[in-house]
């Protein structure tokens, strides 16, 4: 089956000032200019199921790509970093054991979130259900994890390894599944 991944365009919060992941917050006043690029990288596509996270900068860019009707599904959701979401990572610098956390959170929870093993279980789940239907292709608007995710399931590279290279808002990522 046939994969386009298309991260959503980038957000109001500064991720590398603030924790967000599932935290629904919404796209930057350059959106439109963003998402044309998106829009022109899958102009050409036909896909047999269109999907969605339900965080409204995935769902944003897939009605502005012409697919309103996009599924929204949960497990398209970006890390659920818990009591972190919305946090200054400053803040959580002093106040978690973030070395610890970075060494293990691949099997470890944020403090009332998920650990990248849950991420990986869901977005799989929603991988096999999807095959298992008979799809073809699939348009999937969603997030830079669950993008490295799947790149990670599918072997591109480990998943210790997957967040060192995040891909660029409102790009396009093709893969085989």
């Amino acid at each position: 089956m046939k994969v386009s991944l298309i991260r959503h365009t980038s957000v109001q919060l500064d991720g590398n000032y603030t924790c967000y992941g599932a935290l629904d917050v919404d796209v930057n006043p350059t959106f439109e200019k963003e998402a044309e690029g998106a829009l022109r990288s899958i102009a050409e596509l036909h896909p047999d199921g269109i999907f969605t996270s339900p965080l409204r900068r995935a769902v944003k860019l897939a009605i502005y790509c012409g697919y309103p009707d996009a599924v929204q599904d949960d497990r398209l959701k970006e890390l659920n970093f818990g009591d972190w979401e919305g946090k200054p990572w400053n803040e959580i610098l002093t106040t978690s054991n973030i070395p610890d956390f970075f060494s293990y959170y691949i099997e470890h929870r944020t403090p009332n979130g998920e650990s990248l093993n849950d991420q990986m279980d869901r977005v799989r789940a929603f991988l096999d259900e999807k095959k298992a239907a008979g799809f073809q292709h699939i348009l999937l608007f969603c997030h830079g994890g669950v993008i490295n995710c799947i790149r990670s399931i599918i072997g591109e590279f480990t998943i210790d390894k997957a967040f060192a290279s995040l891909p660029e808002f409102a790009s396009h990522t093709l893969v085989e599944y």
